[in-house]
């Protein structure tokens, strides 16, 4: 069999997969759309205001460093995640989760690229560089749609998914890593929202492929 080979593409599952995600992917879009066209264009006082009143509560180097970690687990788990899943695990449904959140989320950290360089948005601490200042770190890049929102998400909705009983912790940690971004001067609330919607709607394709080519589409009770 061809590593390259035009003959071994499965189209069929593809187009299936996005017809069976279709309405997610859809919502997904819409999402992305409104939260730049409604916070970033028509209300901007209100993205603004809501970011200062969230980064102020963040004055403590403590209380900022409780949110940087928080954020960076949000970003990050999916990485020992997917390890623990696909190494050490016996379990088939196991394997496919593992694969679907590896496909999840590069589907989403490439889409985060590109939506950030389409859109071209500023940060808070680089927009209004009196009122805001970067803690724990400044990234260089544009800010819209957050990609740490966007990472958590992604895992948040696989993990809806898959298992029942995490549903609740991940979405938290979800939640805590979007408003962890504001807290931090990274993000403005449209940033946040922008990612989470892409990151379901990143997963929402990954799901759907993962249950057409394995046959699993068991939620773990």
């Amino acid at each position: 069999m061809s590593l390259l080979g035009l003959s071994g593409l499965d189209r069929k599952s593809w187009l299936q997969a996005f017809k069976s995600s279709a309405r997610i992917i859809a919502l997904g879009l819409v999402g992305i759309i409104l939260a730049w066209a409604i916070l970033r264009v028509a209300s901007p006082v209100t993205d603004h205001d809501v970011a200062l009143a969230l980064y102020n509560t963040g004055a403590s180097e403590t209380v900022a460093r409780v949110w940087w970690v928080i954020v960076s687990v949000g970003d990050l788990i999916w990485v020992p995640l997917i390890f623990w899943l696909y190494v050490f695990r016996n379990n088939k449904h196991e394997w496919t989760t593992a694969v679907v959140l590896a496909v999840a989320m590069v589907a989403a950290m490439a889409a985060t690229d590109i939506l950030k360089l389409a859109f071209h948005l500023p940060r808070p601490f680089t927009q209004y560089p009196l009122e805001f200042t970067a803690r724990l770190e400044q990234p260089t890049n544009y800010a819209y749609p957050s990609g740490h929102t966007t990472n958590a998400f992604t895992l948040v909705a696989v993990i809806w998914n898959r298992y029942k009983p995490w549903r609740i912790p991940f979405l938290a940690l979800g939640l805590g890593t979007g408003i962890g971004m504001v807290v931090l001067a990274l993000h403005f609330p449209s940033d946040v929202v922008g990612g989470a919607f892409l990151g379901v709607l990143s997963a929402s394709f990954a799901i759907s492929i993962g249950k057409l080519r394995s046959g699993d589409a068991a939620v773990t009770p």
